[in-house]
């Protein structure tokens, strides 16, 4: 069911580095992916896609759409986060053991995405489940989502410039 956390692409058998033990984050079994964070950005794009289709819809007001468009964001965030947890945050805290800085900028940025996950999921059950929609309905709605779209875009621009460039190979943070 998770096989994308996992999966082992082709062509990484080729690729020295992939399975050099010296990739391997201290303490785990989580290799350095030097394509992790460009599949991160992706992911970050594919939401902005898919949220701006949601924005669209909603001026539309067409709530059986908006309420699939919703649900699809929610799979693809919740897929996210659990990438960045599993593959990112994990590699990243064992390898920034030496860099109390380093480190606690990465841990701040991880409890902030539960906040925001959390606050999202939130948003997502709440107008999934919306029985009828009238223009009331509507006006609250487009307000949260302007809410969180400000959110959501803050924090992609601050994961992709502050916490990205911290990922980086074994042997790099010295």
């Amino acid at each position: 069911m998770f096989d994308f956390l996992f999966k082992q692409r082709k062509d990484d058998a080729d690729n020295p580095l992939e399975n050099d033990s010296a990739t391997i984050a201290p303490g785990t079994n989580i290799h350095y992916d030097p394509k992790l964070v460009a599949e991160l950005k992706s992911d970050h794009g594919d939401l902005i896609s898919l949220f701006t289709d949601i924005a669209t819809t909603a001026e539309q007001r067409d709530s059986d759409l908006l309420t699939r468009q919703l649900a699809k964001f929610g799979t693809m965030l919740r897929g996210h986060i659990l990438k960045e947890n599993v593959r990112f945050y994990v590699y990243l805290k064992a390898s920034l053991r030496s860099d109390e800085s380093s480190l606690s900028i990465m841990q701040e940025f991880a409890v902030e995405m539960q906040q925001i996950g959390r606050a999202v999921t939130d948003f997502l059950h709440k107008y999934t489940t919306v029985p009828h929609w009238d223009d009331a309905q509507w006006a609250v709605f487009e307000r949260d989502l302007n809410a969180v779209g400000g959110v959501l875009t803050k924090r992609i621009e601050t994961e992709e410039n502050t916490l990205y460039p911290l990922y980086m190979p074994p042997g790099s943070y010295n």
